[in-house]
């Protein structure tokens, strides 16, 4: 006996042969040995097929899932690297230290965090080879250090009793000795460090060398002004200095001696003997188009019995000091005035500066 299938609809039995009947109402049928019945009127019912429809999303929902995983993605942490560890919530700040002559002995600090990446920058250029980290616990990274700034990124939390040193030494030699602690609430993410030594600054620092040119400025100007009465203060300080019982000698007379050498025309035109020195005047013109002339020091020696003595020449002054071509300058050299009677000549010898175009004059009768 063969058993046919339960199918939903009436009228047919079903076998793997014939599993359809064409041409009878679909009804629910009651299936026994080889037998189908009709079933009763409740239980018929038509089949409808439905069609399938998809569920539309509105496009302004699509575009804010969009939206919002991507913001999702990304707020949200991305994994550093496997050595660094962050701990805890901490403000990043950016501070200024000031080193100064009224702190120099106190050691500034600066607050640092694990997995926080702190630039300490410096106003003055520093020595990066120099840079010393004393790390002894391997807590920071390999240091990064140019000539402006250094950068320290610490792998984890320094201990409470752990000390840690960074040593930074200036290009002008100033050493500058920094602490490196960590603090629950904040780290320092820039710090810029101020070095202002006047006192203590070395004589290569830059404040030093302001301070000595700012002071050089200063006597400069102090001398301009006082020229005329420092010329005067000192004639009244040589009066001061003879002796009212001896006879004094003021005397002025012409040399004119005139000579063209090295393309320089020299003219020695007068002598003034005053409180025993004599200012022997001198002009000269450079003729060389195209060669300035610049005195470095002039010479004199005395001649007599067959002698040559060195004179000694206190002072000398030449205006305008570099001698351009086709101009003139004049010359004064100042030198003690040999005793009286005595009829010694004198040689003249003007040296140039960084050159040959040297100057001698002989027979001098002065």
């Amino acid at each position: 006996m063969r058993t046919a299938h339960r199918w939903p609809w009436s009228g047919c039995t079903s076998s793997s042969s014939n599993r359809l009947c064409p041409g009878r109402r679909l009804t629910r049928t009651v299936f026994s040995s080889g037998i189908c019945r009709a079933a009763p009127k409740s239980w018929t019912s038509t089949l409808r097929r439905r069609r399938w429809r998809p569920r539309l999303v509105p496009r302004s929902a699509t575009a804010a899932a969009l939206i919002g995983a991507l913001l999702l993605g990304e707020g949200a942490p991305r994994a550093g690297p496997p050595d660094v560890v962050t701990s805890g919530k901490r403000s990043l700040k950016r501070r200024t230290l000031s080193v100064t002559d009224a702190n120099f002995n106190d050691v500034q600090v600066i607050h640092v965090a694990g997995g926080v990446p702190t630039t300490v920058s410096f106003r003055q250029p520093i020595r990066p080879e120099s840079v010393i980290l004393a790390d002894t616990a391997n807590v920071f990274l390999p240091v990064k250090a140019s000539e402006a700034s250094i950068v320290l990124i610490p792998k984890r939390d320094l201990g409470r009793r752990s000390t840690t040193t960074l040593t930074v030494t200036l290009a002008d030699g100033t050493i500058v000795p920094l602490v490196l602690a960590t603090i629950p609430r904040e780290a320092d993410i820039g710090v810029d460090v101020d070095v202002a030594l006047v006192t203590r600054a070395p004589a290569e620092s830059a404040t030093a060398l302001k301070a000595s040119a700012a002071q050089l400025r200063a006597d400069l100007d102090e001398c301009r002004a006082d020229q005329g009465a420092a010329g005067v203060a000192k004639v009244a300080g040589l009066v001061l200095q003879q002796d009212v019982s001896q006879p004094q000698v003021f005397e002025r007379h012409e040399v004119g001696r005139r000579d063209k050498q090295e393309r320089l025309l020299v003219e020695v035109r007068q002598v003034y003997r005053v409180f025993g020195h004599s200012y022997l005047l001198v002009t000269l013109e450079n003729r060389d188009p195209s060669r300035t002339w610049v005195l470095d020091h002039p010479e004199l020696s005395a001649t007599g019995g067959g002698q040559s003595v060195d004179v000694q020449v206190v002072s000398f002054q030449m205006e305008p000091v570099s001698l351009a071509p086709n101009e003139t300058a004049k010359l004064v050299v100042a030198f003690r005035t040999p005793p009286q009677g005595s009829t010694n000549s004198f040689r003249l010898q003007l040296l140039e500066k960084n050159g040959s175009r040297h100057v001698k004059l002989d027979g001098l009768s002065l």
